[in-house]
């Protein structure tokens, strides 16, 4: 419907007008109250992801308290979950990088270096949505690049196929399909290049 012609407004064009004026005047607060409906629905998609956030910190924590790991190198970072429960939106990022930055640093020890793709590797495997291939990624490292640190998470147990289960299948999968994989995978980059 055109309400323009040649310069001039129409009669169904002032009637429009009109009509609009006064839908706005008998309902009053209607800007108001769509502002509020987005309001609250962003609201509830906020409280819903830190929700989740705290679900996947706590299931990490159950998690790892269990672990075969007799000398605590697979605990918990308690600065890690204070600041992605307390920056529920960016505090993973911003713990990814200080573990990226650890990580890259070789003037720190192994041990450290360790510990920081360890704990990349499980948060990955544990964000909301989880990036299973980061993790998948990040734990193969792990095992080719420290030899020396984290075996006890490699062994064995059921503890490490419940694990696996839970972070890292994608579909199709199974534990067994999963460690040939990983193994046949560790074995091409472990290999001398000629």
């Amino acid at each position: 419907m055109r309400i323009f012609r040649t310069g001039k407004v129409g009669s169904t064009g002032i009637a429009l007008l009109f009509f609009s004026i006064s839908l706005t005047a008998c309902m009053p607060g209607t800007i108001e109250t769509a502002v509020g409906t987005g309001i609250i629905l962003e609201q509830e998609s906020k409280y819903d992801h830190q929700h989740k956030v705290e679900r996947a910190v706590d299931l990490y924590i159950a998690d790892h308290a269990d672990s075969p790991c007799t000398s605590g190198e697979d605990r918990v970072l308690d600065s890690a979950v204070e600041i992605i429960k307390d920056y529920r939106l960016s505090g993973f990022d911003e713990v990814m990088e200080r573990l990226e930055a650890i990580y890259r640093d070789e003037t720190q020890a192994d041990s450290v270096r360790a510990a920081a793709l360890y704990n990349m590797a499980v948060l990955h495997s544990r964000n909301e949505p989880p990036n299973k291939a980061r993790a998948r990624e990040y734990f193969k490292r792990l095992y080719i690049e420290f030899p020396d640190h984290y075996r006890c998470i490699f062994e064995e147990s059921e503890w490490r196929d419940s694990m696996i289960r839970k972070q890292l299948l994608l579909p199709g999968e199974t534990v067994e399909s999963f460690l040939e994989d990983a193994e046949q995978d560790i074995g091409r980059r472990q290999a001398p290049k000629e």
